[in-house]
């Protein structure tokens, strides 16, 4: 149905009213006389459910049949829980060597990476898993503040980390990564569902689909932020002796400050404060790149350590960028729930 139609409501007994249904929409849901439909009300429209959509995505199968590598196996499973299936089973060509590790690495790959993930079902080349969320109890709102402060904390973790050379809470930060995947996972999950169910919509606590788009691209900036306090962390632990990173305490403290103004202008939706993110970032990497070019390449060091602190700049002026677009997101949202700004 390309064109929105005009249908005239009508009165039938004493208090019902109906309308038609158009033909091509009926024929193409497979609607016949005397089936049910759902009617569910959002925001002042009543929007019309056939029966199928009632058991649509519940279950995915993803068969493997080469002998390939378990990483691999584990993105599908992944594709098909962002998807929002809520079955999912993998199964392994019998024939294939060494399934018992198999199985056994999917589930533990599928633990540590997804929530909400239950094995119910198992055979020696097969694993059903069983997605239990409950979208009612963790709004979109507060399962970004939870990925938020698994971030944040891996961010100060990690700077301190490497300001004072503590290779077990490097560590400790590389761990944390995992719980940052699992949380920017299911919001996914969640986004993409109320893509699909204008329901699910209202149950996260979303106005419209621009603004689960939107949130959807804060979800990824935060999950890629975590990423990168991971991998200061990680070279830390390769590198043997730092001496000067007193070059980058200043601007580390920095990218720590503009990410958390970014994470406040969007819980405040406030216009101003996220201007003052966007000007800010801007000037934050202005200061990395003079501290990159000014002092540490002309700096005489061992190679190593100038390599390091080069690609911790890299990771810090990435950070201030992905803390931009969080910014620039959270005006999105504001613009796609306000039709009128007054902007001053």
């Amino acid at each position: 149905m390309p064109n929105i139609e005009r249908r005239k409501v009508q009165k039938t007994g004493s208090s019902s009213f109906i309308i038609t249904l158009p033909k091509e929409w009926v024929d193409a849901v497979k609607l016949k006389s005397g089936d049910h439909v759902y009617v569910y009300e959002y925001e002042g429209k009543l929007v019309i459910i056939p029966p199928e959509m009632e058991v649509f995505q519940s279950q995915s199968t993803i068969k493997v049949s080469a002998d390939i590598p378990t990483d691999q196996v584990f993105r599908m499973l992944v594709a098909s829980y962002l998807s929002g299936y809520s079955n999912i089973t993998i199964l392994f060509d019998p024939k294939l060597p060494n399934l018992a590790k198999k199985v056994s690495d999917i589930k533990n790959l599928a633990r540590v990476k997804l929530a909400g993930v239950e094995v119910v079902e198992e055979s020696y080349n097969a694993v059903t898993f069983k997605i239990l969320l409950n979208i009612k109890e963790l709004p979109i709102v507060s399962a970004l503040r939870r990925l938020h402060l698994i971030v944040n904390n891996m961010l100060q973790d990690g700077v301190e980390a490497l300001l004072t050379n503590n290779r077990n809470l490097a560590e400790a930060v590389i761990q944390r990564d995992d719980e940052a995947d699992r949380f920017h996972h299911m919001i996914v999950r969640e986004l993409s569902m109320a893509l699909i169910d204008v329901r699910i919509q209202h149950e996260l606590g979303l106005s419209n689909i621009i603004e689960a788009m939107n949130y959807r691209i804060i979800a990824r900036n935060l999950e890629r932020i975590a990423d990168h306090a991971s991998n200061i962390a990680k070279r830390l632990l390769k590198t043997e002796k730092i001496a000067r990173v007193d070059m980058i305490k200043n601007i580390s403290f920095k990218t720590l400050e503009i990410f958390n103004k970014a994470m406040d202008a969007l819980y405040s939706q406030s216009r101003r404060g996220a201007e003052e993110v966007i000007q800010g970032a801007r000037e934050v990497v202005e200061q990395i790149d003079k501290v990159l070019y000014d002092e540490i390449i002309p700096a005489k060091m061992e190679e190593r350590e100038k390599a390091f602190l080069v690609m911790v700049c890299d990771s810090l002026r990435r950070i201030v960028r992905y803390s931009n677009g969080i910014a620039e997101a959270s005006l999105n949202i504001k613009a796609s729930k306000s039709p009128e700004i007054e902007v001053k």
